[in-house]
């Protein structure tokens, strides 16, 4: 996620510009983050800087996506938004308000802010090897910590019937009127699944090994997929947890994100009953606010099947 500290040039040179107030320091400070967006060659945000480093095996099955014209319509839209002052400043005071009651996350969620992008549909069905001359939908689709429901919109044509999990009650709110099927987070019955999502969950949640064991137990056998997507390197963080530790440790020792991949599959993934079947890396885009049109993290998606 880009971040800067410096004033915006053209404050530097206007003396008669002061910023008096919080907004008006936002507007110079979005100017200057902004231009920092501009300059960046976003092409990397598919690519692995040190690709030589993962295993032969995994390199083999690593896929380059690129920016499709879904995720240049998203970030059109987020640059939009941000633009949008009056907006801006109208969700600020409503997410202030809200979160006296409730946790942020929700908070933005209920008033449509902060939209999340992880793929485009088009990329989903790339990972899943689905073209245009199949026949689709799937059978099932969860999605573990849908949040608002924005990405999951995105896989939700290919499949006959969408599942969906989540913490805030807010958001199972959302989530049905989406028209999704919410589930307890702790018991999903006897239900098997086609395709399971887990995305930006595993470094968030108290017991990562329990959720994917139980992802094991409720992928369909024969042709079950789960989707893993992991913002590297590997930093948990539980928000509900006194001390924002996980009660099972996931163990990466290594430093660089390629060796970090390494160690997710074979550590990891392998012993649980995981098999590597495809691995990309895409932006972990989110909206932007007053300060800048967007936010993004480098996400690394494990395309997993059933050893």
């Amino acid at each position: 996620m880009t971040t800067t500290d410096e004033c915006c040039p053209y404050c530097q040179q206007s003396s008669y510009l002061p910023a008096r107030s919080y907004w008006a320091r936002a507007v110079l400070s979005k100017i200057e983050n902004d231009r920092n967006l501009e300059t960046i060659d976003r092409r990397t945000w598919y690519q692995l800087a040190r690709i030589d480093l993962l295993r032969e095996e995994y390199r083999q099955l690593f896929v380059e996506f690129h920016e499709d014209e879904e995720t240049k319509a998203f970030l059109q839209q987020s640059q939009e938004k941000s633009d949008n002052i009056p907006i801006q400043i109208l969700h600020s005071l409503a997410s202030s308000l809200l979160t006296v009651f409730i946790a942020r996350t929700s908070a933005n969620g209920l008033i449509g802010r902060g939209r999340m992008f992880v793929y485009s549909t088009a990329q989903f069905k790339s990972l899943l090897d689905i073209t245009d001359s199949q026949q689709v939908p799937l059978s099932s689709l969860l999605d573990i910590g849908a949040g608002d429901g924005c990405v999951t919109e995105r896989m939700a044509s290919v499949f006959d019937k969408v599942y969906a999990t989540e913490m805030s009650s807010i958001m199972q709110w959302r989530l049905s009127n989406f028209g999704y099927t919410v589930l307890d987070i702790d018991n999903w019955g006897d239900l098997k699944f086609d395709v399971i999502t887990c995305l930006n969950v595993l470094d968030r949640c108290e017991k990562p090994l329990s959720l994917l064991k139980k992802i094991r137990e409720h992928l369909n056998s024969d042709h079950g997929r789960a989707i893993i997507a992991l913002v590297l390197p590997f930093k948990p963080y539980v928000e509900y947890n006194n001390d924002h530790h996980p009660d099972e440790s996931i163990r990466i020792t290594s430093r660089l994100v390629e060796e970090q991949i390494n160690e997710f599959v074979m550590n990891v993934f392998q012993p649980l009953g995981f098999r590597l079947k495809k691995l990309c890396r895409l932006p972990y885009l989110c909206e932007g606010d007053m300060e800048r049109s967007y936010y993004f993290l480098s996400d690394y998606i494990f395309v997993l099947e059933v050893d």
